[in-house]
C-alpha cells in the first residue's frame, strides 16, 4: 500500500515538473493599416505677399498658425488709429527678411491681410490705419532717393522725430498723395495721409512746444524775483533806533523807535567794579 502511495507522489511530482518546464503559447497581435504621413507645413519665405493671401484667405488665425512650419517672433493684439483691434503675427524682423499677418482680433480671427517687404507694409498701414512695424532703413532702403527730410522737435519729451515726405502711391491709391512717415529713432511713429492731416499735426505740436515754452518762463521769472528779493534782503543795511536813555548825542542825532517798548531802568550793581567773577 505505502507503494503505491509513494508511486503516486512521484508521478505528481514528475507531471509538475513537465508542466512548468512547457513552454507558453506566443501571443501574436496582427495590426493592418497605414502609416500616417509626416505633416506638410507651408514656409512663408517660399512665398511672396499675394500668394500667401491667396492660400489663407477666409481661415483664421489658428490654421494659418497651424500650417506655417516656421516659428513666429512676434504676436500680439495693436489697436488702429480708429480704435479697432487687430491681431498681428510676425516672422522674421523690422529690418529684415519679414512676413507679417494682420487677422480680425475677435474669434475666429480671420485673416485680412499679409506683407512680405516694404511696399506691403505701407499698403497694409495705409488701408486699416495700422502700423504693423516699419524700420527707417528698411523705409530708406527703397524709399530715400523720392522722400523730403524734415525735423520736428517735441519738447515736452525732449526728442527730435525725423518726418519723410513721400508722393505715395499703390494698388489702393492710383493718384499719388502727400504723405508723411514720422520716425521717432529707428521706428515708424505716426503716418500722415495728406496736407492737411500733417499740418494739423504740426500745428497741435507747436501749440504744445509754446505753451511748455510759457511755462518755462513763467517758472524761470519766479526763480529770478525769489532769488532777486533775497539778495535784497541780504544786502539791506542795518538801521539803529533810540528806545530810551542814550548820551545826549544819542538823543539830539538818533532816530527814535515808534511803539517801542521802554527798557527797563538801570540800577546800580552791589559788586565792585573790577571784582572778579567766578
Amino acid at each position: 500500500m505505502n507503494k503505491w502511495i509513494i508511486a503516486g507522489f512521484l508521478s505528481f511530482l514528475a507531471l509538475g515538473a513537465t508542466a512548468q518546464a512547457a513552454p507558453e503559447p506566443e501571443i501574436v497581435i496582427e495590426m493592418h493599416g497605414e502609416s500616417s504621413s509626416p505633416r506638410q507645413g507651408i514656409s512663408v519665405w517660399n512665398k511672396n505677399a499675394r500668394q500667401l493671401t491667396r492660400l489663407f484667405r477666409g481661415k483664421d488665425k489658428t490654421y494659418v498658425l497651424y500650417q506655417v512650419e516656421n516659428v513666429s517672433s512676434a504676436d500680439r493684439i495693436i489697436r488702429a488709429q480708429n480704435g479697432k483691434r487687430y491681431a498681428y503675427v510676425r516672422y522674421g524682423s523690422d529690418d529684415g527678411d519679414y512676413r507679417k499677418f494682420l487677422f480680425k482680433a475677435q474669434d475666429p480671427q480671420t485673416f485680412v491681410a499679409c506683407a512680405a517687404d516694404i511696399a506691403d507694409v505701407l499698403s497694409v498701414n495705409l488701408k486699416y490705419g495700422v502700423n504693423l512695424g516699419v524700420s527707417r532703413s528698411d523705409f530708406l532702403r527703397t524709399y530715400e532717393s523720392r522722400a523730403t527730410l524734415t525735423n520736428l522737435l517735441d519738447k515736452a519729451t525732449n526728442k527730435t522725430y525725423s518726418v519723410y515726405r513721400l508722393e505715395y502711391t499703390d494698388v489702393n491709391h492710383p493718384t499719388p498723395v502727400p504723405t508723411y512717415f514720422v520716425f521717432e529713432g529707428d521706428s515708424l511713429k505716426d503716418t500722415l495721409s495728406g496736407e492737411k492731416a500733417f499740418t494739423e499735426y504740426t500745428t497741435k505740436l507747436s501749440q504744445a512746444n509754446k505753451a511748455l515754452a510759457k511755462q518755462e518762463k513763467e517758472t524761470q521769472t519766479a526763480r529770478e524775483q525769489a532769488g532777486q528779493q533775497a539778495r535784497q534782503k541780504q544786502q539791506r543795511p542795518t538801521r539803529n533806533a533810540l528806545v530810551s536813555g542814550g548820551t545826549v548825542t544819542d538823543q539830539a542825532y538818533m532816530p527814535r523807535a515808534v511803539n517801542a517798548t521802554p527798557l527797563p531802568a538801570l540800577t546800580p550793581s552791589k559788586i565792585p567794579a573790577g571784582t572778579p567773577l567766578n
